[in-house]
């Protein structure tokens, strides 16, 4: 977009508006899949666009590429808008199959454009509805605080917390919300029970959730300890629909930490982390739960603190903590839910059974937390989460002890974990959790030059990958799309990357690893906005990511123009990794930009020690886009590399 000195200030008029900014979901996939159709699909939404659009007084402002945007004098037309084309391109798109429906994410806010002579719009508001958009998931529609306040009782249309998250350019975090008209939740509702609602009947399915919460508490699966008969009715009554929380509505953010292995073996560790793995991983499918990473919380293995200096390090309000004993064949699994703002023990269990029982009990566990906390599951997710993955314990055992092995990203310990896969896979060879940890020991192997064919290593990592995912079992289907990312990432694939980061995100919205993965193939392909979004999302369940993820973020704020925030990310990854010549290289361009020329000089010198042949030609050659490794090399060049 043209600049402010550019035009002169007649030509310019400042506006408040509602800005709607859509894009497609997968769009070069579904291009590289059938061109022909996927050009046809978007000429009719298009023509979709228009006509709603139009319809509520609004005017389409550009419809570049697969990318819509258009603004409005009211939020309320803004929103319905948006609303009314995901229905009506929803409904067009059951005549489709499932792998060739062309979705849209949409974003909408209400600020300041300005407006040229020409009627296009530029300004921070365009800006901030670009980036909800890009946060949207396919077919979604989310909106800036900002409109939810204007337009939650002017229509009708549910909305659902979704956290702050900060915005790049805006010094502020943007506090975002999903919303969904009533025929979509109606429909919803409608598809899980298997029943059409009829008109005038919803005051009769509030107390349908009503007795369902009853039967919940009569099961067992309830607030416990701490709870008092007046938040007990509070629950209640926002189930009744007669008093809306904060509590009901927001995705409620957990940390789950390490639990204690009291087997009295310390070789048993592998297994109380295996289990504190599997329920992360389990929560983390569920769209109305945030879970905090499981190397997030690996600080705080063989300690003691409290819900509340959890809550101070990571602003998880729900802590989950426990332990696992096994011996002789039999295993004990205690667990415990807090609520860190107020103090108080929700809930706790303990489980007892045989070593086959581990996948029941593990079950058990998420579900009763998922129930503690009021979290309402779709036969999808349950479909996702509570299906058994084998029937060797072995075999699972196996897998455990190969998954702590890979954590350490060594060549013995891989050869190892290799070994312990293959008698597991003659044990169960369905297994999808054993596909996926030999998807990871391949790439580990490619990447790390343990191996002398790197590019046979990637094509059994993929091979094994795409075994997972033909697997029934969807609980191992997240981890091998995120492997598929990196996999793809690495060999330069940067569409097939972003297509497998969007399907993990997808299944398993806290998934770090995945979010991370992606902020790096679209950083790859050179849309910066969207990867610094991304990886600042997955820093909220992984605040200490790892150097490569690091540094990805590092030269996403760089190549951004934040210098600032570059230097920032790149003294953190130091700070643990001091002798990364990546990271430095970064260091030290985003201190010649930001003036300091002393300091940089200095970095440089230490790049040159660390790395004698470093050739400033062959920093960012990963870009897609050239001006993005000119801006990096530019900077080096200054301090005298």
């Amino acid at each position: 977009m043209e600049g402010l000195s550019q035009v002169t200030g007649a030509e310019l008029k400042q506006r408040l508006v509602a800005i709607l900014a859509a894009d497609v979901a997968g769009y070069s996939h579904l291009m590289a899949a059938d061109e022909h159709a996927t050009v046809e699909a978007l000429e009719a939404a298009r023509k979709v666009f228009t006509s709603q659009i139009g319809n509520r007084q609004g005017r389409v402002i550009d419809m570049a590429g697969d990318s819509v945007l258009a603004v409005f004098e009211t939020a309320t037309g803004a929103v319905t808008a948006a609303l009314a084309i995901q229905d009506e391109l929803e409904s067009a798109a059951r005549r489709v199959p499932e792998n060739r429906r062309m979705r849209f994410r949409m974003g909408v806010h209400l600020g300041d454009v300005i407006e040229k002579a020409d009627g296009t719009v530029f300004g921070d508001g365009v800006n901030v509805a670009a980036r909800l958009q890009a946060l949207a998931e396919p077919g979604g529609v989310l909106v800036s605080d900002i409109v939810q306040q204007a337009v939650r009782d002017r229509m009708a249309a549910g909305f659902e917390d979704r956290g702050e998250h900060a915005v790049k350019n805006i010094a502020r975090p943007v506090h975002v919300y999903r919303v969904a008209s009533d025929a979509a939740a109606t429909r919803a509702a409608s598809n899980a029970t298997k029943t059409v609602a009829q008109p005038g009947r919803r005051r009769n399915w509030r107390f349908v959730a009503l007795g369902f919460l009853l039967s919940v508490l009569a099961s067992g699966v309830w607030i416990a300890a701490g709870t008092s008969a007046g938040d007990m009715r509070e629950w209640i009554m926002s189930a009744l629909g007669r008093k809306a929380t904060q509590a009901s509505s927001a995705p409620a953010t957990i940390a789950v930490m390490p639990f204690a292995n009291q087997s009295g073996d310390a070789k048993r560790d592998y297994l109380s982390d295996g289990v504190t793995e599997d329920i992360i991983s389990a929560l983390g499918r569920f769209s109305g739960i945030r879970v905090m990473s499981k190397n997030a919380v690996q600080g705080f293995k063989g300690k003691a603190p409290t819900p509340q200096e959890i809550r101070d390090e990571f602003g998880a309000r729900y802590v989950v903590q426990g332990s696992v004993r096994e011996a002789a064949g039999k295993l004990r699994v205690a667990v415990e839910l807090s609520d860190a703002d107020k103090g108080a023990l929700l809930w706790s269990e303990r489980y007892d059974g045989d070593g086959a029982q581990i996948f029941e009990i593990q079950d058990r566990i998420v579900k009763n937390l998922v129930g503690a906390l009021a979290v309402k599951l779709t036969r999808i997710e349950e479909q996702r989460v509570f299906t058994r993955p084998t029937d060797s314990l072995e075999a699972h055992d196996l897998v455990l002890r190969a998954r702590s092995l890979l954590d350490r990203s060594q060549r013995g310990a891989n050869f190892e974990a290799r070994t312990l896969l293959a008698r597991a896979e003659k044990l169960s060879p369905e297994y999808a959790e054993i596909m996926t940890a030999l998807c990871d020991a391949e790439l580990q192997r490619a990447l790390f030059g343990w191996i002398e064919d790197a590019s046979e290593g990637m094509k059994r990592a993929e091979q094994f990958c795409k075994r997972a995912l033909a697997s029934p079992d969807q609980r191992a289907h997240t981890r091998a799309h995120a492997l598929l990312t990196s996999i793809y990432s690495n060999l330069n694939r940067t569409e097939e990357a972003l297509f497998h980061s969007e399907r993990a995100i997808e299944l398993n919205a806290s998934d770090s690893t995945a979010l991370f993965r992606r902020g790096g193939a679209l950083l790859d392909a050179g849309r910066i906005g969207e990867s610094i979004a991304a990886m600042e999302t997955a820093k909220r369940f992984e605040p200490h990511p790892s150097p490569s993820e690091g540094f990805n973020l590092a030269v996403a704020y760089y190549v951004a123009g934040r210098f600032g925030d570059a230097l920032t990310q790149a003294d953190a990854v130091l700070a643990r990794s001091p002798s990364l010549v990546g990271v430095l290289a970064v260091r030290v361009a985003a201190l010649s930009q930001l003036g300091n020329a002393d300091e940089a000089r200095r970095a440089a010198d230490q790049v040159r020690r660390l790395s004698p042949d470093f050739q400033v030609e062959n920093v960012g050659l990963r870009f897609a886009d050239p001006k993005y490794a000119a801006s990096l090399q530019e900077g080096l060049r200054k301090a005298g590399l």
